[in-house]
């Protein structure tokens, strides 16, 4: 029998105004575990990472932003998600002193300044979506997760013991968005969400 390569669903849900982000949460994670979306228990870890009580199996993960919703659904492969509206904020030298490793501030105060905002939702983006893979959320500390400049997928440290990887994935010019993987072997499905399904 042949091995199959692990998959992550990343489903994008564009919100609308009447949307509830739990509904569909529970409407999607019914699908993989095969019950109601009613019965379904989600409880919160020690820092805030949710999980299924009954179905700790699956791993999930959910970020929104403006009108964009992301919800990453795995199988026994912890994941975490970032999603984020681009738009200018007069505090980013701020957040980018605050939050990221000395190399990353380096990086980015050295970049053309018509392409500072990008770098810093595209960091931004990464250094959130393995803290919430971790499971610890920004407590972790996020100018301890030091990125590759380099090579962006890859972290220089992070303070725990483990490997993760982080992907952009492709959204409008209007948004940014990455996900983080503790493993190599995973292929990434990307899925749209219908309120019909």
């Amino acid at each position: 029998m042949r091995n199959r390569t692990p998959m992550i669903d990343v489903w994008e849900i564009d919100l609308t105004t009447n949307d509830s982000t739990q509904t569909i949460l529970r409407q999607i994670l019914a699908r993989y575990v095969r019950t109601s979306a009613e019965e379904l228990v989600i409880e919160r870890g020690e820092f805030g990472k949710p999980y299924l009580l009954y179905f700790p199996e699956w791993q999930f993960n959910l970020s929104h932003s403006g009108e964009k919703l992301l919800i990453a659904v795995s199988y026994e492969i912890p994941v975490g998600v970032d999603i984020e509206q681009i738009k200018p904020r007069r505090s980013l030298a701020g957040l980018v002193k605050k939050c990221f490793a000395v190399s990353e501030q380096n990086y980015w105060f050295g970049l053309p300044e018509h392409e500072r905002l990008n770098v810093f939702y595209e960091f931004w983006t990464r250094k959130e979506a393995v803290v919430k893979g971790i499971g610890r959320g920004i407590v972790l500390g996020l100018n301890r997760c030091e990125i590759d400049t380099a090579q962006p997928e890859r972290f220089l440290s992070l303070p725990v013991n483990e490997t993760w990887r982080t992907y952009q994935l492709e959204q409008d010019q209007n948004y940014c968005a990455s996900i983080a993987i503790n493993r190599n072997d995973v292929a990434l499905r990307h899925r749209k969400w219908r309120n019909s399904l």
